[in-house]
């Protein structure tokens, strides 16, 4: 289970953690954080700059085609501004910085990473563009795996940030989360969702697997509690959150939360469909146990094997629905490579006193076989079956083999010396008759 939950912490973190690599061509009028209205560090080296009317006009329909998802026509203008002779080095520069958001934008964050080295390189940025290119390199890194780069990066752009924004700590807690260094990833993640109002729900996200990483389930569980009322549609919650209730012992708490999944929607696998038949089960209610199963069995969502034949059966018999368990009983016999399941339709039929189907199952499920410590008692309710059809000849027969067996050897032999008593009155009673006649 502590296996389960830690997978279930872990999963969906790669998506939608990552700031979006959102670039402004115009270093004077955004910046890569811009999104969290962070207040623009001014250069400390380099006076401010502005671009030449001609690369201006060019690079603002560079934009207009990338937003129109025009990727080749705004790459092709880019260009024609680098190998302008009449454009300014900063005009190079701002084109070549906004060339590498074009190929983030394709999703080709290798080539990106290298086009945004090559415009630091160049030596033209303003210092804040710089920071900001810094920051979005960080991403670019960590977006291909290069975690130790994107650290050394970002913890870069950590020293020179005025009032680092909470995106920038999320970002390094991310990081940190995935070179498993639990310490700093809390730090800079609780640092995030202190600075803002309304957390984004990637870093919930990113605390839960913190916290059940450890197995620190009491402290996850007001997180998940929360989590599941703010983003009620998400079935991973619903999933961490009853595991946790599993393991802190509150399972009429972990049986409520699997119900609520189900009315959801969100329990579509054969798997999880069956689990939550085993807690209705479990949880006394066979009745809604054997309707889950037979829904899904009927629509094939739930696996038609051997086992799931019989969970279904054994919950009909359960909520005493005796006939609708011979089916599903039926089902499991013809797939199983015992005999038990025929012995079971035999008893079933017993609960309805169709003493000849059951005669006949019993038999199919002792020739079948490799019923173990079911064998002797089988033996013992084919003969008492055998005795209520009357067939008492048949019956001690049947009876004798299940004297063969200690466990219910004392039984056997009193219901043999029970029907011999009876044949034994049946041919007195028939000699009578006949010398009446």
């Amino acid at each position: 289970m502590k296996k389960t939950i830690q997978l279930f912490a872990i999963m969906g973190l790669a998506s939608g953690l990552l700031v979006a690599p959102v670039f402004s061509p115009f270093p004077e009028t955004g910046s890569a954080y811009a999104q969290e209205k962070e207040k623009k560090q001014k250069p400390k080296t380099r006076r401010s700059q502005t671009l030449s009317k001609s690369s201006r006009s060019k690079i603002l329909n560079a934009q207009e085609a990338l937003a129109n998802g025009d990727h080749e026509t705004a790459m092709r203008i880019l260009q024609d501004v680098l190998a302008s002779t009449k454009a300014k080095p900063y005009d190079k520069g701002v084109a070549q910085q906004f060339m590498a958001s074009v190929w983030a934008d394709k999703g080709d964050y290798k080539r990106a990473a290298q086009e945004f080295e090559r415009a630091i390189n160049m030596n033209v940025l303003p210092d804040n563009v710089i920071n900001d290119i810094t920051f979005n390199l960080a991403q670019l890194y960590l977006a291909e795996d290069q975690t130790n780069k994107a650290l050394r990066l970002l913890n870069k752009w950590f020293k020179t940030a005025k009032d680092p924004g909470s995106s920038a700590y999320a970002l390094r807690s991310q990081i940190y989360l995935i070179k498993e260094d639990l310490k700093r990833a809390e730090r800079d993640i609780d640092i995030a969702i202190s600075k803002v109002e309304e957390p984004r729900e990637a870093w919930y996200r990113i605390k839960l697997s913190i916290l059940l990483q450890q197995d620190r389930y009491k402290e996850s569980l007001p997180l998940l509690e929360m989590v599941v009322d703010k983003f009620p549609g998400k079935k991973q919650y619903w999933q961490q959150l009853g595991a946790v209730y599993f393991e802190l012992g509150k399972e009429k708490e972990a049986f409520s939360a699997q119900q609520s999944m189900y009315r959801q929607g969100m329990l579509t696998s054969s798997k999880e469909k069956v689990t939550l038949a085993q807690l209705y089960l479990y949880n006394d209610y066979p009745y809604k146990a054997a309707k889950i199963l037979a829904d899904g069995l009927k629509d094939k969502s739930i696996e038609r094997t051997e086992k799931n034949w019989e969970l279904l059966a054994n919950s009909w018999m359960h909520a005493r629905e005796w006939k609708k368990s011979r089916k599903p009983l039926l089902n499991a016999a013809n797939k199983s490579k015992t005999g038990k399941h025929f012995i079971q339709l035999g008893q079933a039929y017993i609960q309805d006193e169709d003493w000849g189907q059951a005669e006949k199952y019993l038999k199919k499920g002792l020739d079948k076989g490799k019923l173990k410590k079911r064998e002797a008692e089988s033996w013992l309710t084919l003969g008492i079956t055998q005795s209520k059809l009357e067939k008492y000849e048949e019956a001690i027969k049947t009876f004798r083999k299940a004297g063969d067996f200690d466990d219910v050897a004392t039984d056997a032999f009193r219901w043999i010396r029970s029907l011999e008593r009876r044949l034994a009155k049946l041919k007195e009673e028939k000699q009578n008759a006949e010398k009446k006649s």
